[in-house]
């Protein structure tokens, strides 16, 4: 029998694209795993070209606590579970893959993992060394997990596997300042919870891969949307978006650069009339490449610099967010403690 919306304590968000051949099954299963829950199963489907949505209707119709949600235009996982958010009640919601893949017991590990520790959000990660996945999935992967890992400083070791755990307020305080609905979603979420303070911890979930290929479902399109999406996300969270600085502090910053730039090119003129000798010379010359022919040594330093430039501002970038994870108040820093767009 369903229950009244203020006894439920758990809302699953399940979204479905063209998974009409087994959704019924999978939605009954999640239902029998569920049934010493006061719960509800929101199941969207996301612009199917099949028998989706009938299905997740015909679960819905035969008195299960599920409710069918469809959007007419594929519109992408994260924005599908997003549209399910708005119809969750529930003070605890999760995230599931309709396909299964991950087993729906996992829901009853999730909410004991966040029973026993406390914390805001509970992620089930995958282990991508089991031989049961493609090699080339694998790379893919662990490529993708550091690339992360490093623009972010995440500590969650994989922020992709399809089962989340999360205190309602938390979703309620991230979801408005979300904008990817597709590829990268579970990165801006994880990231924004992250940036809010909240807890989150790791727990580990296998699979039951069934997926054709040497990537499964994903293909060129979507590895290339995952990284685009990942660099409009590491863009969205730099402390530039998200902290919002004041006009003030942005001209400090634009005359802090300024500053170091007229110091660079006012100390390397100044060495350049200096005549040195003996030791000092010898290490000069070879700091300052002058062993090499000009136009080698020119591209060398350009490109150095380049490289240094930008690993410096990754690394600036998240040792700044982590100082003010503190909070602080104040004007000059709008963005830290706003958790909706109002503009």
């Amino acid at each position: 029998m369903p229950h009244s919306s203020e006894d439920l304590t758990l809302s699953v968000i399940m979204p479905a694209y063209n998974e009409g051949e087994h959704l019924y099954v999978n939605a009954l299963r999640v239902c029998e795993t569920l049934k010493d829950l006061a719960f509800e199963l929101i199941i969207v489907d996301d612009g199917s070209g099949d028998s989706t949505f009938a299905e997740a209707k015909r679960a819905q119709d035969d008195g299960y606590p599920v409710i069918a949600v469809q959007q007419e235009i594929n519109q992408g996982k994260g924005a599908a579970l997003f549209r399910g958010f708005g119809f969750a009640t529930a003070k605890r919601v999760a995230f599931l893959d309709a396909d299964l893949e991950i087993a729906p017991e996992y829901l009853l590990e999730l909410m004991s993992t966040m029973d026993r520790t406390g914390a805001d959000v509970v992620a089930g990660v995958k282990d991508m060394r089991q031989n049961q996945f493609p090699w080339l999935r694998r790379q893919m992967s662990g490529l993708y997990k550091r690339s992360v890992a490093f623009l972010f400083g995440l500590s969650i070791t994989d922020t992709q596997t399809g089962i989340k755990l999360f205190k309602r307020d938390v979703l309620e305080a991230t979801v408005p300042r979300l904008k990817v609905g597709r590829f990268a979603y579970d990165i801006e979420l994880l990231v924004a919870a992250s940036r809010f303070g909240y807890q989150i911890v790791e727990y580990p979930v296998k699979l039951s891969y069934s997926r054709q290929g040497n990537l499964g479902r994903m293909n060129s399109r979507n590895i290339f949307g995952a990284f685009w999406d990942t660099l409009r996300i590491y863009n969205r969270a730099s402390f530039w978006r998200w902290l919002e600085p004041s006009l003030s502090m942005r001209i400090w910053m634009g005359v802090f650069v300024v500053g170091i730039f007229l110091f660079g090119v006012g100390f390397g003129k100044l060495l350049t009339p200096v005549v040195l000798h003996g030791a000092v010379k010898s290490v000069f010359r070879v700091v300052a490449l002058q062993f090499l022919p000009h136009v080698l040594r020119d591209w060398l330093l350009l490109i150095g610099g380049a490289i240094l430039l930008g690993l410096a501002t990754i690394q600036l970038n998240k040792k700044l967010l982590e100082a003010f994870l503190r909070r602080d108040q104040g004007d000059d820093l709008a963005g830290i403690l706003r958790k909706k767009d109002e503009k």
